[in-house]
């Protein structure tokens, strides 16, 4: 039985079957902006608070691990707290001592260009009163806004 008898047309297709065969594929899209009622029962812990700093580095991405140059912008947010509106609980060895340290993100380069999630829609100044919905982060020990929208500028600082 001939089944490659032209050789372009055999490696085509032990390439194509080779792609089927290595496994899933992950299609990755932006992430849809949460409800409030989401926002409310995904969050482990609810604040209020004045942004007290806003620092940011860019590092290689730990989101985006298809080849390629990928690089995200992350943010760490001091806040000074005003209200507590959901607390965690004690296992996550939460203390309130000084300002509470945040971690948000925004993807910076994508080479080759590729959907997912492009990070935390609102990234705070120094100075802005906002209401922040956070999960705690676990691999990074830190606390982090819900994607993507778990940050909520309520007054821009003047």
């Amino acid at each position: 039985m001939k089944l490659f008898t032209d050789p372009i047309k055999g490696s085509l297709t032990i390439l194509l079957c080779g792609v089927f065969f290595m496994g899933e594929i992950q299609l990755l899209a932006a992430i849809a902006p949460l409800s409030q009622k989401q926002l409310d029962e995904q969050s482990e812990f609810i604040v209020t608070g004045r942004v007290v700093t806003v620092e940011s580095k860019v590092q290689k991405s730990k989101i985006e691990r298809a080849l390629g140059i990928h690089r995200d912008r992350i943010y760490g947010i001091k806040l000074e707290l005003i209200s507590l509106h959901k607390k965690p609980t004690l296992e996550q060895g939460f203390e309130l001592k000084g300002p509470l340290a945040i971690k948000a993100w925004r993807p910076v380069t994508r080479i080759p260009p590729l959907p997912g999630p492009q990070g935390h829609e609102s990234i705070p100044k120094k100075g802005d009163l906002i209401k922040m919905y956070l999960k705690w982060n676990k691999n990074g020990a830190h606390w982090e806004p819900l994607l993507p929208n778990g940050i909520e500028i309520t007054k821009k600082a003047k």
